[in-house]
């Protein structure tokens, strides 16, 4: 899944990647969780600012929810980008 958004002239995408559990047969389980990835680019000309940033939730868990992973990539993306233009 991933979301792609603008906000004060940058270009925001959060990717989600899915965490598996590995069952006793080798085999991959469903998603038991999710790790937002965030990336953040000037819109033009497209230039990437920084490294994607790879989020998880508090004391270092996956996000339980899609929605919840990709609500804290896009509240991440929006701090990140505030604390640079007020810098």
């Amino acid at each position: 899944m991933e979301k792609i958004f603008s906000y004060k002239g940058f270009e925001v995408t959060v990717q989600l990647d899915s965490v598996r559990a590995v069952s006793s047969e080798f085999t991959y389980g469903p998603p038991v969780g999710y790790v937002a990835v965030v990336s953040v680019c000037t819109a033009e000309p497209r230039r990437p600012i920084g490294l994607p940033i790879r989020l998880v939730a508090e004391d270092n868990r996956v996000f339980g929810t899609a929605d919840d992973a990709l609500a804290a990539g896009c509240s991440a993306a929006q701090r990140a980008i505030d604390d640079r233009v007020i810098s």
